[in-house]
């Protein structure tokens, strides 16, 4: 892996770079969340998703989308959740404005965990389903988000930047990690 000074490195290599300097925090959102083995397990999770997700997709949809992105957006699924949690009966909680950087290169480190969580959600389908839920009752979020082909996209807009900022990408990610990880530790 080369990286060069500053933070960048070449084309190709990001993705790696990111996953390698996040992968500590990626780890614990996963055992945050753990999995969900019932139902009551399985609503805790949608209110922990919900604050997660919801305050930086409201933040996002404020955003003048930078047109070095060549018109990729990552895919709201926010009001998937809401449905979701309206489906098992609970309220949509309240949740606090997003302080994630979503300027220059900080951006790109916030929509690489967005969408490698999307990516992610395919296994947690499974789970979801085996507690009974589906792509149309109460698990809409997972069956619904983005898959490998908006992955494949989102890492084609990372790579193709000319100049990029690691240290600037890496922190926002680690950054949306530990709010993940806040949001997956607190008592809903």
């Amino acid at each position: 892996m080369t990286v060069l000074t500053g933070g960048r490195c070449m084309a190709g290599e990001r993705r790696w770079v990111l996953r390698e300097r996040t992968a500590e925090a990626h780890a614990a959102v996963d055992a945050a969340i753990g999995g969900f083995t019932d139902r009551a397990s399985y609503e805790r999770y949608l209110q922990q998703i919900y604050a997660f997700r919801m305050p930086i997709e409201r933040a996002l949809d404020s955003l003048h989308w930078p047109s070095r992105l060549g018109g990729w957006r990552a895919k709201a699924i926010g009001h998937l959740i809401e449905a979701d949690l309206a489906d098992v009966g609970l309220a949509v909680p309240p949740v606090e404005a997003s302080d994630l950087a979503l300027d220059g290169d900080g951006l790109l480190g916030v929509l690489y965990v967005l969408e490698g969580s999307s990516l992610g959600s395919r296994l947690l389908y499974k789970r979801a389903e085996a507690l009974g839920f589906s792509a149309n009752y109460g698990a809409r979020h997972l069956a619904h988000a983005s898959g490998p082909e908006s992955w494949r996209d989102f890492l084609g807009v990372l790579e193709t930047q000319h100049e990029l900022d690691l240290d600037e990408a890496t922190a926002a990610s680690l950054a949306t990690f530990r709010a993940a990880e806040a949001a997956f530790a607190a008592q809903v």
